[in-house]
């Protein structure tokens, strides 16, 4: 194979990758941008506590902080939504505090802020 048959051959791989992300980089640019403050990603600490602990006071003030949420069209909202102010006075009445480098939620265990 050529020198020239080569280059060619790399340019034409170069142009397919553009042309698929080029459409996705659009797609994520265009994408509605999510509030940092609608994801609730602080992390607790309660000294001489496990994770397993946290876990199941998260889930019981998960649980006491949720709230309904619908669509435009009246669905009820498919992700879990919280009151960010229930959950945290939840957590802090079982003795749990936000600090830095604390327990955070399991992966996928993701809730919406609604206040």
């Amino acid at each position: 194979m050529t020198l020239s048959k080569m280059r060619e051959l790399r340019h034409a791989s170069v142009r397919r990758v553009i042309g698929v992300l080029a459409p996705l980089a659009m797609a994520a640019a265009c994408a509605p941008a999510v509030p940092d403050d609608k994801i609730f990603t602080l992390t607790w600490g309660k000294l001489g506590i496990g994770y397993e602990s946290f876990v199941g006071t998260r889930n019981d003030c998960v649980m006491a902080a949720s709230v309904v949420t619908r669509d435009a069209s009246g669905r009820e909202q498919p992700m879990p939504a919280l009151s960010a102010s229930r959950f945290k006075s939840c957590m802090r009445a079982r003795g749990w505090e936000p600090v830095a480098g604390g327990y955070s939620a399991p992966l996928g265990y993701d809730v919406r802020i609604v206040d």
